[in-house]
């Protein structure tokens, strides 16, 4: 029998000693995705073993169940072991322990090495998993922790790596107005290299530092803002792409093209980011309505239905329409399935996706609501204390970005078009001396020629273009990395930093026009 065992890191190789480091930290950051992934599914995992053990449920069955989590990562390690035990003959203390052996994760090799030791004891499950989903939750939290450190730190550095950037670019931009540089298209071509390799190095760092969580569930019924985001999507976004190709192929300002793509998904971004809010807001009231949900159910000895009509609506918050459209299926006699389902998705977010899930199959199997409530509020609540201290990150480095992209583009213009004008200057002072008789022996002529990048200016004009759409890409992707979250808030960011881009290019010439006139 073949057992699925985590893919071995893949090494890298620096081309250059000079960017050695920053290699090696690129192969230590690899594989941080997917062991927090395994971290953030161990921790449910874990959490639906210890409400279903409150059932005092046969041992086979907690392994029968956990296999069955296909969401899980890790479920398919119980599977493993439910199959040795119930197919093959083995006990579950030897498949725990073969299983242990086969694992290169370190946590889960611990982890399995432990619970066999327990099985074989003879120590009830129960108590088990209730501490080791305590334990893990520590665990998770001092992770989630040191990893907002890493990424406070690394947003720090990209910020000073892109006015680094953009320094670079305004001293070449200056450069060709000082001295008569003759391969202008290859040094232009390498200082766009240059800046989507600092970019993308600075993205993939800060992607990796960042916690890896899931925020927005995959089910096919959703939120209102997400049926509508949906909707708008099918709209703007085919009709959007027709009408940025043809604006291109009509040879438009690269102006009025960034202003369209601002025009065709701000729309969705800004329901993305409205929905964002909402889950957010639903996943910090849902702790303590299942808390109490589950305490009214437990101590007084009732079904959930009836617990529902003893709750007090006005104490949970956003969730009160949802609870009560719940609490109405199930009293119509509907399917508790099919009721819970239609809550969850009309909440839009994956903690309450699975820690419902959890609570409810772990009370259908028998368990004692009040402490089945306890377990999953307790793990929900630390999710959403952690995601408070990545926002306190996130929201001052969001305003900083923006900022600091529109500083960026703006100065980028600004100085393009000072050099635009001066060279302007230049040659018709060049062409008004050289026409005099003598031009002063043709000196002036000679020294202003010097000044004169009218050639120059198109490519120029290409490599600011360039550059600017490359830190509108970057500062999108790297705002929504740090903030977490769904993908649809990309066309927030992104059209948000195309409109600045696009209004910058517009608003800068005009003033420059105004404040810097020349007469000869």
């Amino acid at each position: 029998m073949t057992f699925v065992q985590i893919v071995p890191n893949l090494k890298l190789n620096a081309a250059k000693q000079g960017m050695e480091g920053y290699f090696n930290l690129a192969r230590k950051l690899k594989n941080t995705k997917v062991v927090d992934r395994v971290n953030d599914d161990m921790l449910f995992l874990l959490t639906y073993m210890a409400a279903i053990s409150t059932a005092d449920i046969e041992r086979n069955r907690i392994f029968d169940y956990a296999g069955r989590q296909k969401e899980y990562e890790a479920s398919k390690y119980f599977k493993q072991i439910y199959i040795l035990a119930s197919k093959w003959g083995y006990e579950y203390a030897k498949a725990c322990k073969y299983i242990s052996q086969k694992l290169k994760d370190a946590y889960l090799s611990k982890l399995f090495g432990r619970m066999a030791n327990i099985l074989s004891s003879g120590e009830p499950e129960k108590n088990f998993l209730k501490q080791e989903k305590i334990t893990r939750e520590e665990i998770y939290s001092n992770e989630y922790e040191r990893c907002v450190e890493s990424l406070k730190k690394w947003t720090d550095g990209y910020t000073a790596l892109m006015v680094s950037v953009n320094l670079v670019v305004t001293i070449i931009l200056v450069s060709v107005m000082i001295y008569n540089i003759a391969n202008i298209e290859t040094i232009a071509f390498l200082i766009v290299l240059l800046t989507l390799t600092i970019c993308g190095l600075a993205l993939y760092i800060i992607y990796k530092s960042a916690p890896a969580e899931k925020k927005v569930h995959a089910l096919g019924r959703k939120s209102k803002e997400q049926e509508q985001i949906r909707f708008l999507s099918r709209v703007l976004l085919p009709l959007g792409a027709v009408s940025l190709i043809a604006l291109i192929l009509l040879g438009t300002r690269p102006e009025f093209i960034l202003l369209g793509v601002t025009f065709f998904t701000l729309p969705i971004g800004v329901l993305a980011i409205i929905d964002d809010r909402k889950i957010s807001e639903r996943d910090s009231s849902f702790p303590a309505f299942v808390k109490t949900l589950g305490t009214l159910a437990g101590t007084t000895g009732i079904t959930i239905r009836s617990a529902m009509e003893n709750l007090d609506m006005e104490t949970i918050g956003c969730l009160k329409p949802g609870v009560e459209e719940l609490h109405m299926g199930l009293s119509m006699g509907l399917k508790s399935r099919l009721c819970w389902d239609k809550f969850i998705g009309e909440t839009g977010s994956e903690l309450i996706n699975r820690c419902s899930r959890i609570f409810t199959d772990a009370v259908e199997l028998g368990g004692d609501p009040a402490e089945i409530g306890d377990i999953v509020s307790s793990s929900s609540l630390a999710i959403v204390l952690l995601r408070m201290k990545r926002q306190l990150v996130s929201s001052g480095f969001k305003g900083l970005a923006i900022i600091l992209h529109a500083v960026m583009v703006g100065l980028l213009i600004f100085v393009l078009e000072i050099i635009s004008k001066f060279s302007g200057l230049v040659s018709e002072m060049s062409e008004s001396y050289m026409s005099m008789e003598g031009g002063m022996n043709g000196m002036s002529g000679i020294g202003m020629s010097m000044f004169n990048v009218t050639e120059s200016l198109p490519i120029l004009y290409k490599l600011t273009f360039s550059v600017i759409i490359i830190l509108t890409i970057s500062n999108t992707l790297v705002v929504k990395i740090v903030e977490g979250g769904g993908n649809y808030k990309l066309f927030f960011y992104g059209g948000l930093m195309s409109g600045i881009s696009g209004l910058c290019m517009i608003l800068i010439p005009p003033v420059v026009s105004r404040v810097f006139t020349f007469e000869i």
